[in-house]
């Protein structure tokens, strides 16, 4: 296929330079989007095995119990059934200011149950920092930045897409590994950038959506509704009925409705919105991995707590009554990968991982460009500046980014029992870890630090694994740390860590080789 080639330099160099400018916040995103897929597998791992002997696992008299204790209890009141995370019934009561966790012993009463906010675990943690692109920013400044940062991200999609046209039959298959390294690094960012392209095109425009969806309802708001956005949506929406505390079923009856009506849900908590004022309603929530599902990891189905009847399903795994709002699902759940159990659970990982790899490429293209002709360490390091700094960003960066992650859930497992506030674990572990890293790549800059960097890497990852074998093996070594180990829910994290850190130690010697 022919195209002129001014129209080929001008798409190159919109790909280049939206790649340069946006490329490291989505490298981040994308590495710990990829560790997010495994966020109850962390969540579990990080936190400790605390025995439950005293706690009663009945939901009913649970519920029942906090109702009693708490008559004036206002917010959102969640009954987190047991499963993977705890054995026993937990109770969650949220409001924007506060949140405060219950749980029911054997003596009959509900009393707090000592956990923090939910923010504060490490699955949260990986979230937060996938969703913000690694910005050191309150969430709700860094998500309309990465929203800009996807629609450029959308645009870089196309004019790649272009640029490739003219060789894709020939050159898309094609992979040169050589002393051509420039050679190599483009056949693999072309490979991974077509082979992947759906799955790119809609975390883009999806990213895009979740970050700028203020605006977009603002907008919505103001130019097209005529009432409004709110008042429409209440308008149009099935009303939600009043029932009485008192005429409240209980929670395994209304498990019980929920699964006679829909075989196959599996319901995981149940939420009474809307405590302490006109009018509550109920949203049973849970998981079905045959049917796409509008949260990132469940589905919601609004129920009648009087009779266990579901009145709602517009947001219900596989339902297709609403045109509109099944292709919103299909569009959150394809975003999340919330589908099709742990096979697409892992295949998520992977795409994660290799749209990483793609930005990281990106930006060794561009700085391979500018360095083709300088072998010698000395004509390298002489580069001008704008090409050294880029080269120690990326470095710093993306290489700091792959230790400082698994090296922070290290520290989360193993500081937890011993600090008041986890999520400052978290934020101090990673970003000192990362910015020691970057202040690494720009002192010695990127040819001398590389190297370095990379064992660092492989030695953050092996942490992991070795951490839970060590504590197998000697948990008299680590005082009050009585985790799970070896599970089998925990293969996935502690193998994709062990695996990459095998790559990154192969990364380290193979570049000391070249050196």
């Amino acid at each position: 296929m022919k195209i002129n080639a001014q129209i080929l330099r001008d798409y190159l160099a919109v790909h280049s330079w939206v790649g340069i400018v946006c490329g490291l916040l989505l490298y981040v995103a994308f590495y710990a989007g990829a560790f997010s897929m495994l966020e109850p597998e962390i969540r579990q791992w990080t936190q400790k095995a605390v025995s439950k002997a005293d706690v009663s696992a009945d939901p009913d008299r649970a519920l029942q119990q906090f109702l009693v204790q708490h008559p004036d209890a206002k917010g959102r009141l969640s009954l987190r059934l047991p499963g993977a995370d705890s054995t026993t019934p937990l109770i969650r009561l949220s409001s924007r200011e506060s949140e405060h966790w219950y749980e029911l012993r054997n003596d009959g009463k509900v009393h707090e149950a000592g956990l923090g906010k939910e923010s504060d675990n490490a699955g949260n943690f990986v979230d937060y920092l996938h969703r913000k692109g690694g910005l050191p920013l309150p969430l709700d400044w860094a998500e309309p930045v990465i929203g800009v940062v996807s629609l450029l991200y959308a645009l870089a999609l196309v004019s790649g897409v272009v640029v490739l046209l003219p060789s894709l039959v020939k050159d898309l298959f094609y992979l040169r590994i050589g002393p051509n390294i420039k050679r190599m690094w483009l056949d693999v960012h072309n490979l991974l950038g077509v082979a992947s392209l759906p799955f790119h095109l809609v975390i883009a425009l999806s990213a895009a959506v979740f970050g700028l969806h203020d605006w977009i309802y603002d907008a919505q708001d103001k130019f097209i509704y005529r009432d409004g956005l709110q008042a429409t949506v209440q308008r149009d929406s099935i009303k939600h009925p009043v029932v009485d505390k008192a005429q409240w079923l209980a929670p395994t009856e209304l498990i019980r409705k929920v699964r006679e009506q829909v075989p196959g849900f599996e319901p995981q908590s149940l939420d009474f919105v809307g405590m302490g004022g006109k009018r509550t309603f109920l949203l049973v929530t849970g998981t079905d991995d045959r049917y796409f599902k509008r949260g990132a990891q469940h589905g919601f189905a609004f129920v009648n707590p009087g009779t266990g009847q579901i009145y709602d399903r517009i947001y219900f795994p596989g339902e297709k009554s609403n045109a509109l709002s099944a292709s919103l699902v299909s569009f959150f759940s394809l975003h999340f990968g919330s589908f099709g159990g742990d096979p697409v659970r892992v295949l998520y990982v992977l795409l994660g991982l290799s749209g990483a790899l793609i930005f990281y490429t990106g930006n060794l293209l561009w700085i391979e460009t500018r360095t083709k002709r300088l072998r010698t360490t000395r004509e390298i390091e002489a580069r001008p500046r704008h090409v050294r700094i880029m080269s120690s960003a990326t470095l710093g960066i993306c290489v700091g980014c792959a230790a400082a992650l698994p090296a922070t859930l290290v520290a989360s497992r193993l500081l937890a029992p011993h600090m008041a506030n986890v999520d400052g674990v978290h934020q101090w572990t990673f970003y000192l870890l990362l910015a020691g890293c970057l202040v690494y790549a720009f002192r010695f800059g990127a040819q001398r630090a590389a190297t370095a960097l990379l064992w660092v890497a492989a030695a953050g990852n092996a942490l992991v694994p070795l951490l839970a074998w060590l504590q197998s093996l000697a948990p008299s070594l680590f005082s009050d740390s009585e985790y799970r180990t070896h599970q089998p829910q925990f293969l996935l994290f502690e193998g994709l860590c062990a695996l990459l850190a095998l790559f990154f130690g192969w990364l380290a010697m193979r570049h000391k080789k070249q050196a």
